[in-house]
């Protein structure tokens, strides 16, 4: 380190930091993303959704701040399989890849407890709970269902026996031709009726068995068996297509009424069977057939083609169908139901684009058939069940209006949809948003999951309940009655129906994830203050956009025992500015006041880290315009579009972000060199003046004002830079108009954003002064500042910029005579530090030490500076004296006013390892210099004399990739191989009395947890009174209750567990609109609901009462077997005599 004599001409900014007490490295916040996800459930009555992952953790998330993970620690790391909630007894059941069954309370106080483990003599094939009873039917892989008590927590007496072997017994027994399949008893899912709970859907590989709980024996089967000749889901190409083929069933969905059922198979068709007839399907199709035709029956001509010509069609093999929900809708007043939506995971041709297939249905209305001929004979009545104009109403209402295909990041792994409030329906009824689970795309080997959010179903559907959210809209195509209005409410009403068709046409929005469920990159930590942190999150404040995923489930408050909270009001607020693999800039509010709570009266209010979707950047549509030309390759000059299906190996990523903080200005810096700027504007535009597509005089320029982003979003493209002169190595923006932008290529270009134009274009064939040999090295440090010169004292805008060898050229901005801006003609030459680190070149106050940046009032001193009738006294004024700091691998620099004296050097230690990465960290009207080192410490120094005060050891966690800001807060991201974060962690330099609001809070689960809605009734397939299908006998009879459900499964001496003191959950308000159920029915059930509460208490105090006469009848039994167990020692003691006896007496 070398100093000076001097130094006593400037001030010693460090003064306020020398000493060690006011420095404490401290860990904030460790954030986990889960890269491994297996599986999801979601529970609509308390607003929690889970996910399990592969080593063996489960996380639980709900209203802001709940996060609870629970673990499998027997053995640690145990993959989680299955994942479902227990909504009737409020529990979290998991199966791990061991096949045992762990069962978490989650009514206890504090953290769930884990109640108990079940193990099962066979492996589990799949578990199902219905929120209307609490069983849980549980799938082995011997082709049994056990039944297990979730309130008892035991295993019930009721047990279903194979029902696909006893099928097939029955049918060889018959004299089937067919030969039984290999498998086909494997169950793949089963799942309870809708409107029935003692009907269960058994689904085996070869076939769904409809199963009566009540009389414990099949009562349909519907095996799909494609004829000779058919094309099935193979296509009329298939080698077996003239045989008879039985394809493996593998996901099974029902219609919301429960008459119609649709099962997926290994061959990628769905087949759609009427409930009434399991002799023939009324409709067998794949996701991408034409209009009715069905792939079930023959077609002679097209098979004649295609035995003709076996090589004419290379058509890719089909994904087999992997998952379905068929979702309703309160969108009708028809019991029935209205449009529905179908769900489809799979499906699709090898090698297409891939994602998930949402399809909309016309409403299941078939009109009464007439009434049968009295000639009609019964034995044709059977063989019949459905008539003709039924089985065509019902066939027609399976063709879909509208298909949409929701595109994932990588293969498609699972999909979750997220009811409004009913449990019922499989979780499927009036679903508001979908998560996608798919490969990240970024490993080849698919180790990685991510997880997106967006909105369900597709607005282009309009079944969403618009007109319920919007009352003043009319239906789309209705015509407005002119007569007699007034025209301006004429003309409101012709704004709301064109908004409404933008509305519709527009694709889902993506919808927010908690923090730990984002795959990140990398990201970019800033210190805003108060005044541009207000109008960045205003919208957010204002709730015009809710964009978050709406999972509302418990409360969660942090406990201030030291009373650090109402320190936290005074700390800066911070926005931590993260880029994903799917090509998004995504904003995260990390400022320390979202952390202020005192109880369970004021609970947490928001995440920690909160997104702010309105400040969300989406490139995708920018980077697949082909006109833009932005994923170009950096060695081509052609442009190429492509897809996420299509992309191949070395498409641009993300490579890093700037953000300007006073212009609200974000530069995205792309891995092939393209650089996209976007500029902040206001969310709440719907119409107004579009400029019109700008051609740029720079041909390396694009001019994107013209483009519109989503609804709701604030950033709007301004400004692209093509790819072409290799990978960008330096970028800066400043707040005042101006952009540099350097490439590996030695090619640098100065930018006048009020053009846009580029003032200064400097490429890598151009002999530069500063090389002996005229080869130009790229430029790897930028940085802008207005400040003046030790010989030219008026301020001006400066841009330093440096090379790997340290010689930095300063160039100036200048505005000439007509208002235009350019590069003076002479720049200057300096020497900064050797091999310039990120963060490496800042020009301070010399008297505050507070950074001088190119901001706009830099920029007013300059202006007033520059001109010609300036008053000497205000250029005196304007002129202040600045520190410029460089660091570099070996060393710093300090210098005086850019081209003055150099006051301080420092040279690295050895010890300390490497230095990564400098900052300048601004504290308490003190400045200082910290380096960090890949030994996971922090070198202190002084500014401006470069003296070292202190070492810090941060934690072992600390590694690249970091970011830090001025104020001695860093974000550090562990990565997977993959390039993906795997731990993300918030440190801080000065962690004293900061500590415990970043403490985990606490939560409660049970907060604001609703009540279970009556569960769904039968409804009829025709629209006349009297119910003619097969389900009508249920509706007349009236339906199994839950209670008697439980009763049917555990047996009459079932040992309910007495009531818990557990608190009672807090009801919700009920949703403005309910599901679309009788009011008869209703009342019915809520009187049934009644009564069975009554009951229930009886039952109780009869439990009781016969527990107090076992425990009786035990007692006895342990005085009896005391009894015994005496006699039986004296008996011992006897017979042991004798054999020794025996032995003395050698006999």
């Amino acid at each position: 380190m070398f100093s000076f004599k001097n130094e006593k001409d400037y001030v010693d900014l460090s003064l306020e930091l020398s000493d060690e007490t006011d420095w404490r490295v401290e860990t904030l916040r460790t954030f986990n993303h889960h890269l491994d996800i297996t599986a999801l459930a979601v529970d609509s009555i308390s607003g929690l959704f889970a996910v399990g992952t592969s080593k063996g953790n489960i996380y639980l998330y709900g209203s802001p701040g709940v996060e609870c993970r629970l673990s499998i620690t027997d053995p640690p790391g145990t993959k989680v399989r299955l994942l479902q909630f227990a909504i009737s007894a409020f529990k979290l059941l998991c199966v791990d890849d061991h096949d045992r069954m762990h069962i978490w309370d989650l009514a206890a106080a504090g953290k769930p407890r884990l109640q108990k483990i079940v193990n099962f003599p066979h492996p589990v094939n799949c578990i199902t709970a219905s929120p209307a009873h609490t069983h849980a039917f549980v799938a082995l892989s011997n082709g049994e269902i056990k039944t297990y008590d979730l309130l008892c927590l035991r295993t019930s007496s009721y047990v279903i026996p194979n029902l696909w072997t006893a099928y097939e017994e029955k049918r060889m027994a018959c004299g089937s031709p067919l030969p039984s399949v290999p498998g086909s008893s494997i169950i793949v899912d089963i799942f309870e009726h809708p409107r029935a709970l003692d009907i269960l859907f058994v689904t085996h590989a070869g076939g769904v068995v409809l199963y009566d709980l009540k009389q414990r024996c099949a009562s349909r089967t519907f095996e799909l068996v494609n004829p000779p000749g058919a094309p099935g889901g193979a296509g009329f190409h298939a080698p077996d297509i003239l045989t008879h083929r039985r394809p493996a069933v593998t996901a099974v969905a029902i219609h919301p009424s429960g008459h119609v059922l649709c099962v997926g198979y290994a061959d990628g068709s769905l087949a759609f069977w009427a409930l009434d007839d399991e002799d023939r399907p009324l409709l067998v199709r794949t996701l991408d057939s034409v209009d009715d035709e069905d792939v079930n029956t023959v077609d002679t001509s097209r098979l004649e083609i295609a035995q003709a010509n076996p090589h004419g069609a290379n058509f890719p093999p089909r994904e087999p169908i992997f998952k379905l929900t068929w979702s309703g809708f309160p969108n009708s007043s028809d019991p029935r139901g209205g449009e529905t939506v179908l769900t489809v995971l799979g499906g699709l041709l090898h090698g297409y684009a891939s994602g998930i297939t949402a399809l909309l249905f016309p409403a299941l209305a078939p009109p009464a058939p007439p009434p049968p001929s009295p000639r009609s004979s019964a034995q044709a009545i059977a063989q019949h069940p459905l008539h003709p104009k039924m089985r065509s109403a019902m066939r027609a209402s399976l063709l879909p209006h509208d298909v949409y295909t929701y595109p994932t990041l990588g293969v498609p792994q699972d999909f979750l949809l997220i009811p409004h409030s009913s449990p019922h329906f499989g979780g499927a009824w009036d679903p508001q948003a979908i998560l996608l689970l798919s490969d990240s795309g970024m490993d080849s080997f698919g180790e990685t999951r991510s997880v997106e959010a967006c909105e369900f179903p597709p607005p282009s559907f309009g079944v969403s309940g618009a007109q319920a959210a919007h009352p003043a809209l009319k239906p789309l195509g209705q015509e407005a009655n002119a007569e007699g209005e007034d025209p301006q409410t004429v003309l409101d009403q012709d704004l709301a129906e064109t908004l409404q068709l933008l509305s519709l046409s527009r694709d889902p929005g993506l919808l927010g994830l908690p923090f730990s469920l984002s795959g990140v990159l990398g990201s970019t930590l800033v210190r805003v203050d108060k005044g541009a942190y207000e109008i960045l999150v205003r919208d957010e404040r204002e709730g015009a956009v809710d964009a978050m995923l709406p999972v509302k489930g418990g409360i969660a408050w942090v406990e201030d025992p030291e009373g650090q909270m109402k320190l936290m009001r005074y700390q800066p607020h911070r926005l931590l500015i993260t880029y994903h693999p799917d090509y998004t800039v995504r904003f995260q509010d990390l400022s320390p006041q979202l952390l202020i709570s005192k109880s369970p009266d004021a609970p947490l209010q928001s995440a920690f880290p909160a997104l702010l979707p309105a400040l969300t950047i989406e490139l995708t549509p920018l980077l697949i315009d082909p006109l833009l030309g932005l994923v170009q390759s950096t060695d081509s000059s052609s442009t190429t579009s492509k897809t996420k299906a299509d992309e191949p190996e070395g498409d641009p990523t993300i490579a890093y972000v700037k953000f300007a903080v006073e212009s609200h200005e974000c530069v995205t810096v792309l891995s092939n060199g393209a650089v996209v700027l976007h500029r902040l504007g206001s969310a709440n535009v719907t119409s107004g003046y579009i400029p019109e597509p700008k051609k740029l005089f720079d041909e390396e320029l694009i001019h994107l004002q013209h483009l519109r982003v989503r609804s709701g979003l604030r950033f709007q493209p301004f400004l692209g830079i093509k790819p072409g002169n290799g990978h960008v190595s330096a970028c800066a923006i400043s707040d005042i108009g101006f952009l540099a932008v350097a490439y590996s290529s030695g090619t640098l270009l100065i930018i006048d954003l009020r053009g846009p134009k580029v003032i200064l274009r400097r490429s890598h064939s151009e002999k530069s002064v500063l090389h002996r040999h005229g080869e130009r090295d790229p430029i790897v440090s930028l940085s802008w500042t207005v400040c003046g010169l030790s010989s030219e004292p008026a301020p001006s805008i400066r841009l330093l910029g440096t090379v790997a060898s340290g010689a930095t050229t300063l160039y100036t901005i200048v505005r000439s005579g007509d208002g235009a801006w350019n590069v003076s003609a002479s720049p200057h030459s300096l020497e900064a530090a050797q091999r310039p680190l990120p963060g490496g070149s800042v020009v301070l106050d010399a008297k505050t030490g507070a950074r001088v940046l190119a901001s706009r009032s830099g920029l007013a001193a300059a202006l007033r500076a520059g001109q010609h009738d300036a008053a000497e006294n205000d250029l005196r004024e304007a002129h202040r004296h600045t520190l410029w700091v460089s660091t570099g691998a070996k060393g710093a620099r300090c210098v005086a006013d850019l081209t003055g004296e150099r006051i301080a050097k420092a040279d690295w230690s050895n010890k300390a390892g490497a230095v990564l990465q400098t900052e300048v960290i601004e504290r308490n009207g003190g400045s200082v210099l910290v380096a960090f080192t890949e030994h996971q410490e922090a070198l202190v120094y002084s500014l401006p004399f470069l003296e070292l005060l202190l070492t810090l050891q941060l934690p072992p966690s600390f590694a690249l990739p970091f970011t830090t800001d001025d104020s001695g807060d860093i974000v550090s991201h562990t990565l997977h191989p993959s390039g993906l974060a795997r731990f993300t962690y918030l440190y801080t330099l000065f962690g004293t009395r900061r500590t415990s609001p970043y403490a985990a809070p606490v939560i409660d689960l049970t907060y604001g947890r609703g009540t279970i809605p009556p569960h769904p009734q039968p409804v009829s397939l025709t629209p006349t009174s009297v119910i003619s299908s097969w389900l009508g006998y249920l509706a007349g009879q009236g339906a199994m209750t839950g209670d008697q459900v439980d009763t049917l499964l555990a047996g009459p001496d079932r040992p309910v567990p007495p009531p818990t003191a557990a608190q009672r959950p807090i009801a919700r308000p009920a949703p403005a609109q309910a599901m679309s159920e009788g009011t008869s029915s209703l009342t019915a059930t809520a009187g049934s609901m009644s009564s069975g509460v009554g009951d229930l208490y009886n039952r109780l105090g009869n439990a009781l009462a016969e527990r107090g006469q076992m425990l009786g009848d035990l007692q006895e039994s342990f005085d009896s077997l005391e009894q015994g167990s005496k006699k039986m020692v004296s008996q011992a003691k006897n017979l042991a005599a004798q054999q020794s006896a025996k032995r003395w007496f050698n006999f």
